[in-house]
Protein backbone atom coordinates (compact mmCIF):
# COMPACT_ATOMS: atom_id res chain seq x y z
CA UNK A 1 0.00 0.00 0.00
CA UNK A 2 1.36 3.54 -0.69
CA UNK A 3 1.70 6.06 1.97
CA UNK A 4 -0.61 8.56 0.94
CA UNK A 5 -3.23 6.11 3.14
CA UNK A 6 -1.28 6.01 6.42
CA UNK A 7 -0.55 10.07 5.56
CA UNK A 8 -4.01 11.32 5.30
CA UNK A 9 -4.75 8.91 8.57
CA UNK A 10 -1.69 10.64 10.09
CA UNK A 11 -3.14 13.94 9.26
CA UNK A 12 -7.10 13.48 10.16
CA UNK A 13 -5.64 11.50 13.89
CA UNK A 14 -3.25 14.69 14.38
CA UNK A 15 -6.22 17.48 13.20
CA UNK A 16 -8.46 16.25 15.80
CA UNK A 17 -7.33 14.33 18.11
CA UNK A 18 -4.06 15.87 18.84
CA UNK A 19 -0.44 14.53 17.78
CA UNK A 20 -0.02 12.67 21.33
CA UNK A 21 -2.66 10.42 19.56
CA UNK A 22 -1.41 9.36 16.47
CA UNK A 23 1.88 8.57 18.95
CA UNK A 24 0.05 6.24 20.55
CA UNK A 25 -1.34 4.75 17.56
CA UNK A 26 1.62 3.86 16.22
CA UNK A 27 2.79 2.50 19.59
CA UNK A 28 -0.20 0.31 20.16
CA UNK A 29 0.36 -0.54 15.81
CA UNK A 30 3.85 -1.54 16.76
CA UNK A 31 5.41 0.55 14.18
CA UNK A 32 9.00 0.85 14.12
CA UNK A 33 11.15 3.77 13.41
CA UNK A 34 12.15 3.47 10.30
CA UNK A 35 8.31 2.58 9.57
CA UNK A 36 7.66 5.91 10.98
CA UNK A 37 9.69 7.40 8.83
CA UNK A 38 8.06 6.59 6.00
CA UNK A 39 4.94 6.80 6.89
CA UNK A 40 5.38 10.71 5.81
CA UNK A 41 5.73 9.74 1.82
CA UNK A 42 2.53 9.40 -0.06
CA UNK A 43 4.46 7.08 -2.58
CA UNK A 44 6.44 5.03 -0.16
CA UNK A 45 5.43 1.77 0.35
CA UNK A 46 4.19 0.54 3.27
CA UNK A 47 3.75 -2.88 3.82
CA UNK A 48 -0.65 -3.72 3.85
CA UNK A 49 -0.78 -5.32 7.29
CA UNK A 50 1.44 -2.34 8.57
CA UNK A 51 -1.61 -0.12 7.23
CA UNK A 52 -4.24 -2.15 8.35
CA UNK A 53 -2.76 -2.43 11.63
CA UNK A 54 -2.73 1.16 11.87
CA UNK A 55 -6.21 1.57 10.99
CA UNK A 56 -7.42 -0.69 13.97
CA UNK A 57 -5.05 1.17 16.19
CA UNK A 58 -7.01 4.06 15.22
CA UNK A 59 -10.27 2.61 16.51
CA UNK A 60 -9.00 0.84 19.79
CA UNK A 61 -6.80 4.05 20.64
CA UNK A 62 -10.08 6.50 19.82
CA UNK A 63 -12.37 4.10 21.36
CA UNK A 64 -14.18 4.17 17.99
CA UNK A 65 -15.50 1.38 15.70
CA UNK A 66 -13.86 -0.23 12.72
CA UNK A 67 -17.00 1.77 10.97
CA UNK A 68 -16.43 5.17 12.64
CA UNK A 69 -12.97 4.87 11.48
CA UNK A 70 -13.27 3.92 7.94
CA UNK A 71 -16.37 7.08 7.67
CA UNK A 72 -13.80 9.29 9.45
CA UNK A 73 -11.20 8.37 7.56
CA UNK A 74 -13.40 8.76 4.36
CA UNK A 75 -14.51 11.67 5.07
CA UNK A 76 -11.13 13.57 5.90
CA UNK A 77 -9.99 11.95 2.31
CA UNK A 78 -12.24 13.22 0.34
CA UNK A 79 -13.12 16.77 2.19
CA UNK A 80 -9.74 17.69 3.53
CA UNK A 81 -6.81 15.70 2.05
CA UNK A 82 -7.82 15.01 -1.51
CA UNK A 83 -8.96 18.31 -2.76
CA UNK A 84 -4.98 19.46 -1.43
CA UNK A 85 -3.36 17.20 -3.99
CA UNK A 86 -5.63 15.88 -6.40
CA UNK A 87 -7.53 19.21 -6.69
CA UNK A 88 -7.40 19.13 -10.76
CA UNK A 89 -8.67 15.76 -10.57
CA UNK A 90 -11.55 16.74 -8.51
CA UNK A 91 -12.27 19.13 -10.78
CA UNK A 92 -13.25 16.76 -13.59
CA UNK A 93 -16.41 15.91 -11.87
CA UNK A 94 -19.74 17.58 -11.24
CA UNK A 95 -21.35 15.25 -9.11
CA UNK A 96 -20.85 12.61 -6.54
CA UNK A 97 -22.26 9.85 -9.06
CA UNK A 98 -19.83 11.06 -11.43
CA UNK A 99 -17.02 10.94 -8.76
CA UNK A 100 -18.07 7.44 -8.17
CA UNK A 101 -18.30 6.38 -11.56
CA UNK A 102 -15.08 7.32 -12.84
CA UNK A 103 -12.48 6.13 -9.85
CA UNK A 104 -11.98 2.65 -11.28
CA UNK A 105 -10.55 4.69 -14.79
CA UNK A 106 -9.07 7.33 -12.18
CA UNK A 107 -7.27 4.72 -10.04
CA UNK A 108 -5.71 3.09 -13.45
CA UNK A 109 -4.38 6.29 -14.63
CA UNK A 110 -2.66 7.35 -11.71
CA UNK A 111 -1.25 4.52 -10.39
CA UNK A 112 0.15 3.89 -13.93
CA UNK A 113 3.60 5.26 -13.66
CA UNK A 114 4.13 4.06 -9.58
CA UNK A 115 5.72 1.50 -9.19
CA UNK A 116 3.97 -1.22 -6.96
CA UNK A 117 0.51 0.82 -7.22
CA UNK A 118 -1.55 -1.77 -6.60
CA UNK A 119 -5.26 0.46 -6.29
CA UNK A 120 -8.79 -1.19 -6.02
CA UNK A 121 -10.37 -2.05 -9.09
CA UNK A 122 -14.39 -1.54 -9.25
CA UNK A 123 -16.88 -3.39 -11.21
CA UNK A 124 -20.43 -1.19 -11.33
CA UNK A 125 -23.87 -2.47 -11.98
CA UNK A 126 -27.24 -0.35 -11.80
CA UNK A 127 -30.05 -2.35 -9.37
CA UNK A 128 -32.44 1.27 -10.63
CA UNK A 129 -32.16 4.61 -11.40
CA UNK A 130 -30.82 5.61 -7.97
CA UNK A 131 -29.14 2.35 -6.91
CA UNK A 132 -25.74 1.64 -7.56
CA UNK A 133 -23.97 -1.31 -6.89
CA UNK A 134 -20.34 -1.36 -6.65
CA UNK A 135 -18.08 -4.46 -6.41
CA UNK A 136 -14.69 -3.52 -4.88
CA UNK A 137 -12.55 -5.38 -5.80
CA UNK A 138 -8.91 -6.11 -3.85
CA UNK A 139 -7.06 -8.48 -2.15
CA UNK A 140 -6.57 -5.65 0.82
CA UNK A 141 -10.00 -6.55 1.68
CA UNK A 142 -11.03 -2.56 2.61
CA UNK A 143 -14.45 -2.29 1.44
CA UNK A 144 -15.53 -0.66 4.80
CA UNK A 145 -13.14 2.09 3.60
CA UNK A 146 -14.00 2.05 0.49
CA UNK A 147 -18.37 2.66 1.94
CA UNK A 148 -16.93 5.56 4.36
CA UNK A 149 -14.83 7.27 0.95
CA UNK A 150 -18.24 6.92 -0.39
CA UNK A 151 -19.76 9.37 2.13
CA UNK A 152 -16.90 11.18 1.89
CA UNK A 153 -17.84 11.83 -1.84
CA UNK A 154 -21.24 12.93 -0.99
CA UNK A 155 -20.28 15.07 1.76
CA UNK A 156 -17.78 17.08 -0.61
CA UNK A 157 -19.82 17.50 -3.18
CA UNK A 158 -22.67 18.48 -0.58
CA UNK A 159 -25.20 15.05 -1.92
CA UNK A 160 -27.51 13.22 -0.32
CA UNK A 161 -26.05 9.83 -0.76
CA UNK A 162 -26.03 6.45 1.65
CA UNK A 163 -23.49 3.56 1.47
CA UNK A 164 -24.14 0.12 2.70
CA UNK A 165 -21.89 -2.72 2.92
CA UNK A 166 -23.45 -5.33 1.54
CA UNK A 167 -20.51 -7.88 1.91
CA UNK A 168 -17.05 -7.81 1.82
CA UNK A 169 -16.84 -7.80 -2.06
CA UNK A 170 -19.88 -5.26 -2.71
CA UNK A 171 -21.06 -1.98 -1.28
CA UNK A 172 -24.88 -0.42 -2.35
CA UNK A 173 -25.23 3.14 -3.24
CA UNK A 174 -28.41 5.24 -3.19
CA UNK A 175 -28.09 8.53 -5.05
CA UNK A 176 -30.75 11.42 -3.97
Amino acid sequence: MKGTITRCAKELVESQFGPEQWQAILEDAQVDEETRYRLAYPTTDIDDSMATEILRSTGTVLGLTPEQVADAFGEHWCCVYAPKIYSSIIAKFNSAKEMILGMDRIHVQMTATIRNARPPRFDYQWKDERTLIVTYKSFRGMVDIYRGLVLGVGKLFNEPLRARKLDNTQVEIVFG
